[in-house]
């Protein structure tokens, strides 16, 4: 069979194998490890979303978020207990407690900036006057 064609239960064996080969503690320790890189992610791309409304507000002349970059700061010093979490679902409940801000601070900024960033493009675009 050429590659990528493969049947959904070779593919759902190959899943089935790949888990067997870590024990309960590897998984956690690797689930840590993506947890601790995904919400890193997570805070710069929150942080440089509040920097790009921010240039978009001083364009046309709007105040500057401030709270968002509060409730981000507020987020940061749970980071390092990920490392520390006991047992999976711990982890999951602590990435919670940390990523539902960052994704609500989003969805503020974008509703909140909707007006915004058609002007902050046209200034790209179009230069300034």
């Amino acid at each position: 069979m050429p590659p990528g064609t493969e049947s959904p239960a070779m593919l759902h064996d190959f899943i089935l194998w790949m888990g067997a080969q870590f024990s309960p503690e590897q998984y956690l320790f690797w689930t840590r490890i993506q947890c601790l890189a995904w919400t890193s992610a997570d805070i710069i791309i929150v942080f440089y979303a509040i920097r790009i409304a921010n240039l978009g507000r001083q364009i046309v002349r709007q105040p500057l978020h401030r709270i968002p970059y509060m409730i981000l700061a507020a987020t940061i010093p749970f980071v390092p207990f990920i490392a520390v979490v006991a047992t999976g679902w711990g982890v999951f409940l602590l990435e919670l407690a940390i990523t539902i801000p960052h994704f609500c601070l989003l969805v503020y900024l974008g509703a909140a900036n909707f007006r915004v960033f058609p002007a902050m493009l046209a200034r790209f675009i179009h230069g300034p006057g």
